[in-house]
């Protein structure tokens, strides 16, 4: 399973007060409440089915499209991701998790800026939601800004000290600004606090390697692979990312020599 987004419950407000107030938006938020269960364990296309029959009976049930956003970008389904996203914004403007969720599919498409745009409006209008702060910090260390990176992770940890993700971000931001000694302080830390959240690290770049987002993926296998050097899936997996990168180089110069010869 690709944990990609996190959605609390109440940061759209949808209490379980409100939804019982009349038998249509409860019949919407037992639907949606299956969908999330459905997305919790990786099944999108079966999630997505019951997010539409939720929509079909509340079009404005915002919690119901963010959700079907999380479900597309599981799919690696941008396009519909980013639709969803908007049709809940349309409703709420100003909801921080679901700008939130839109950064991250910039993220992973690797448009970094794009997607600190949308951290950043997070942010300002909720500066505690968690994952934005990690995210942003995600962003930067893939743009090599690491001293940036470790700001932001250090503003997750303050609002989560136990939040594994933002130790693992840190420890390798750490370590690419050389500082090897505090890095596996976090990367130990971090397997200290939960190490089930480990296994993640090497999912989420084999769903980056399927997407084609390259670079990024190497970025994760290495963080599997500070946590535990003998990770046998993280080394294959990032041997096959070298592997694809090196076919497109060259396939790339083989182009290139296709359009000299061709103007000889």
């Amino acid at each position: 399973m690709v944990i990609i987004f996190s959605i609390p419950l109440k940061s759209l407000g949808l209490s379980t007060e409100a939804s019982n107030s009349n038998s249509t938006s409860s019949d919407s938020t037992v639907l949606t409440t299956k969908g999330v269960e459905l997305n919790k364990v990786g099944n999108y296309n079966e999630s997505i089915v019951y997010f539409d029959k939720a929509l079909a009976i509340d079009p404005k049930n915002a919690f119901a499209l963010n959700e079907k956003g999380n479900a597309y970008g599981g799919l690696g389904n941008y396009k519909q991701a980013i639709a969803s996203y908007d049709k809940a914004l349309a409703l709420d403007p100003k909801n921080a998790t679901v700008l939130d969720n839109k950064g991250v599919v910039f993220y992973h498409l690797g448009n970094y800026t794009e997607a600190i745009t949308y951290y950043d409006q997070a942010l300002s209008i909720d500066p505690t939601v968690v994952f934005a702060s990690y995210d942003k910090g995600n962003a930067l260390e893939a743009l090599e800004n690491y001293s940036g990176a470790i700001t932001y992770f250090d503003k997750a940890l303050t609002l989560d000290p136990k939040h594994v993700l933002a130790m693992i971000g840190k420890g390798y931001a750490l370590d690419k600004l050389g500082n090897h000694t505090q890095a596996v302080f976090y990367y130990d830390k971090a397997k200290a606090t939960d190490p089930r959240y480990i296994p993640d690290l090497t999912n989420k770049a084999n769903f980056l390697d399927k997407i084609g987002n390259y670079n990024l993926a190497i970025i994760y296998y290495d963080k599997a692979l500070a946590i535990n050097p003998e990770n046998t899936d993280a080394i294959k997996g990032k041997e096959n990312v070298l592997s694809h990168i090196g076919n497109q180089t060259l396939s790339q110069s083989s182009n290139n020599t296709n359009i000299v010869d061709n103007t000889k």
